[in-house]
């Protein structure tokens, strides 16, 4: 029973937890390596977020074959 309300919970509110999660995690990078490190991990992990889409490879390699046509 306690275990359901807990699933429900993380369930309804998971937003606010992720964000969370996100907002412990910036905040350790910054103080460890400061703002312009912290930056540069946060694009690169953006870049590899943005490779790892299906929608946006498919669109990349459209692309290029097109590009390489011409």
């Amino acid at each position: 029973m306690m275990l359901e309300k807990i699933i429900e919970n993380f369930i309804l509110n998971f937003k606010k937890y992720l964000y969370a999660i996100l907002g412990l995690i910036s905040g350790i990078l910054l103080v460890e390596y400061g703002i312009l490190k912290t930056m540069f991990i946060l694009i690169l992990a953006f870049v590899g977020y943005k490779l790892g889409d299906r929608d946006f490879q498919e669109k990349l390699k459209k692309q290029i074959l097109n590009r390489l046509k011409d």
